[in-house]
C-alpha cells in the first residue's frame, strides 16, 4: 500500500483550519480525506516549530472568549428571571383555578 504524499501548502492549510476556534479536527480530517492521526502529527510539528504565519494570538482569543462568556452570563440571568416570572404566573393561575 502506497502512502499518500501531501504538499507543504496542503499541510499548512489543514493545520490553519484545525487551529481556528470552534473547529472539530475529526471533521476536518474527514472532509480533507486525511487520517485524524496524520492531522494531529502535522499540528504537533507545526506547534513545535511554528512558522510566522501560523502564530496564534492567545490574548485576542482570550478577550473574545471573555466577552462571549460575559454575554452568555447576561443571557442566562435574563432567562432565569423570565423562568421565575413564569413559575409565579403559573402558580397564580393554578391558585385562581384557571
Amino acid at each position: 500500500m502506497k502512502y499518500q504524499r501531501y504538499t507543504k501548502e496542503f499541510k499548512d492549510n489543514a493545520v490553519k483550519l484545525c487551529l481556528q476556534p470552534d473547529t472539530n479536527r475529526r471533521e476536518i480530517a474527514d472532509n480533507l480525506g486525511v487520517k485524524y492521526k496524520t492531522i494531529c502529527n502535522w499540528i504537533s510539528k507545526a506547534m513545535s516549530n511554528p512558522p510566522k504565519e501560523i502564530k496564534i494570538d492567545y490574548k485576542t482569543q482570550y478577550q473574545q472568549l471573555s466577552s462571549e462568556n460575559a454575554d452568555l452570563k447576561k443571557k442566562l440571568k435574563q432567562v432565569e428571571t423570565e423562568r421565575e416570572i413564569l413559575k409565579k404566573a403559573a402558580a397564580y393561575f393554578a391558585k385562581q383555578g384557571l
